[in-house]
């Protein structure tokens, strides 16, 4: 587990590599970096350790000795690009609270419009059937550690309905969650929708699992958004680009 209580996916075994080098940090970066490429333009039923290998300048058994196993290394790409997208992120609202969550999800959505054969690739592999534990939880687990931070705070202030179960509503909100990004992805929603479909879709879901003033405040906003749009999503100004 990492100091924000978040999993990390390890290279070797049960042990993280030590990267003691800059050499050896900017190796690692540049086989990521090729790793990411390759899923955008090819997916990963034509994934190839070679092909990565020869693209980022080193030898196949080097890739092995870093990850381990293919699978690992796809993991690691995915997970290590998302956490830093997101720590790098600038909020306006507090963390902890619905605007929190929804400035998230729409710069997720920024950064998506970017990279779309990328965030098709990826929403494929966590849709799959026979995806690998591995990469599967490398997509599922960073979504869910920022999803919790705001179903938590509701559930101290007891703001949650007695027969909700924390863990399974968050999972149900990832899942929610991505299966709009990936069909945007598919182009089944347009760019011009997808703000606020996606944002509506959540909330609803979210709405019967609250009580009190947090379940007004959702309400208020599903309310506003049905008729005003991507206005009334607050959110900071530049987020709403991807509507735009």
């Amino acid at each position: 587990m990492t100091a924000k209580g978040k999993p990390m996916l390890k290279d070797v075994g049960d042990r993280p590599q030590t990267y003691s080098s800059p050499a050896i940090i900017e190796r690692r970066k540049r086989i990521l970096d090729e790793t990411r490429k390759v899923i955008a333009e090819q997916g990963i039923a034509a994934f190839s350790m070679n092909e990565i290998g020869h693209r980022a300048g080193v030898a196949k058994r080097t890739l092995y000795n870093a990850f381990q196993t293919r699978e690992r290394m796809i993991a690691a790409a995915i997970q290590e690009y998302f956490d830093e997208y997101v720590s790098n992120l600038s909020y306006v609202s507090e963390p902890g609270t619905m605007e929190h969550n929804i400035e998230r999800m729409i710069s997720v959505l920024r950064r998506n419009a970017k990279l779309r054969n990328y965030v098709k690739a990826v929403m494929s592999l966590y849709f799959s059937s026979d995806v690998d534990h591995d990469i599967w939880t490398a997509i599922h687990a960073p979504a869910v550690h920022h999803n919790r931070s705001w179903i938590a705070a509701l559930e101290a202030k007891k703001q949650l309905q007695p027969w909700v179960d924390v863990d399974k509503l968050v999972d149900d909100l990832v899942r929610l969650e991505f299966a709009t990004i990936n069909e945007w992805a598919q182009g089944r929603i347009a760019d011009d929708e997808v703000i606020v479909r996606l944002v509506s879709s959540y909330l609803g879901c979210l709405a019967g699992a609250l009580k009190g003033n947090a379940r007004k405040d959702v309400e208020t906003l599903l309310k506003d958004i049905a008729e005003r749009g991507v206005g009334a999503i607050p959110v900071p100004h530049s987020a709403k680009a991807i509507a735009a």
